[in-house]
């Protein structure tokens, strides 16, 4: 995620704090010496935002390491102001296995809220004596009840099936063994949209910003995970070869061709993006859309293809999985096109527009599929 630095790893997995989050623990510091005018308090009061984003953070692993157990690769968790953020490289297959994973989260907190009650209890507070982060500064039992207040807070409200929240995607996992994902994602986005509106009503109306921007991240992750789960479902079973362009469609230049040339390709062809290859075929670079403003902005400095092109870029097989690696490979490299490499050979290339064709194809096979009507 961007603006985020990494700050550990455990099991395998990043750990990173985005900068936001430094402001998020300034910024109640800060409350907390107006209210009090002591620098000791305002320290407490950050130690114990720090306390509260390690629940949040052990809340994360939960998730990550119950879906490595199932299979699935983290990326890294994020620690955002509004909480954690686990990313996996791929969805669940599987309905029961996102339920496990959405669960194994607030299971966390069910487990760390009786031990903190429990330490504080030791140290001579009562289970919720402390009503805010000044007042559960006061003491260490108080501050560790306090802690323990949070993590049943975090284990309910994460349970309320607002999707993509974790009750949401437990919601989703039930429906999805019924009715199919897609169907299932589009009710369970509408129901986390419906409380995102309600959310943001309350905040809006009792000032509480932190919930207000809960709901923007609810209402715009419902709408953004449904669409991937369409496009899943929509290139299920297909792989690069099915849609991209083959080496006899794809116009490619060499490192000695002039910008002229190129940009003359560019006017008079339907490629933006181009292989660059040597006398010999082999593919040394790739010439996109960006280099190729660049140097048109700059004419006299950049005179042949060899000096704008990229020599570091990914490429991908014909039989990798439409979804799963090359949707994955264009949106994480920012490119609009991408080599299609067989035997170290160019066999085409894979673009952005190539997988619209998707749609198409799946309804062509269907066609193919479907049964001749009788007597015909």
């Amino acid at each position: 995620m961007g603006g985020s630095f990494k700050i550990g790893r455990a099991f395998g997995i990043d750990v990173k704090v985005h900068w936001t989050f430094l402001l998020l623990v300034v910024f109640f510091g800060f409350l907390a010496y107006q209210a009090t005018g002591s620098a000791g308090r305002a320290l407490a009061v950050i130690g114990l935002i720090l306390g509260l984003f390690v629940c949040v953070l052990l809340h994360e692993y939960g998730h990550s390491l119950t879906a490595q157990r199932l299979g699935i690769e983290i990326n890294d968790i994020t620690l955002l102001p509004i909480g954690g953020l686990a990313r996996m490289k791929s969805l669940p297959e599987r309905p029961a296995d996102e339920v496990k994973i959405a669960l194994a989260g607030p299971l966390v907190n069910v487990v760390l809220a009786p031990v903190f009650f429990a330490v504080g209890h030791l140290l001579g507070a009562s289970p919720f004596s402390a009503t805010g982060f000044v007042s559960a500064a006061d003491s260490a039992g108080q501050f560790f009840s306090f802690l323990g207040v949070v993590n049943v807070l975090l284990a309910v409200f994460n349970l309320i099936p607002a999707f993509p929240m974790d009750g949401g995607r437990v919601l989703r996992g039930l429906l999805a063994t019924r009715m199919g994902p897609v169907r299932a994602t589009d009710i369970s986005s509408a129901v986390g949209q419906g409380f995102a509106l309600l959310f943001f009503l309350y905040g809006l109306l009792g000032g509480n910003l932190l919930l207000v921007l809960i709901a923007v991240f609810i209402f715009f992750g419902a709408g953004g995970e449904a669409e991937i789960v369409r496009q899943r479902e929509l290139m299920r079973g297909l792989t690069v070869r099915d849609v991209m362009g083959t080496r006899r469609r794809t116009e490619t230049v060499t490192p000695w061709h002039t910008f002229g040339q190129v940009l003359d390709s560019v006017i008079h062809g339907y490629q933006m993006d181009f292989p660059v290859v040597d006398e010999d075929g082999r593919l040394v670079g790739m010439l996109t859309r960006n280099e190729i403003m660049a140097a048109a902005h700059s004419p006299d400095r950049f005179s042949e293809v060899r000096q704008i092109m990229r020599t570091e870029f990914p490429t991908i097989s014909p039989e990798a999985d439409l979804f799963a690696e090359g949707q994955k490979l264009l949106q994480e490299s920012g490119l609009r096109a991408i080599p299609v490499v067989e035997d170290g050979e160019l066999v085409g290339m894979l673009t952005l527009e190539d997988m619209s064709q998707a749609s198409l194809l799946r309804d062509i096979r269907k066609l193919q599929q479907r049964p001749a009507p009788w007597g015909r």
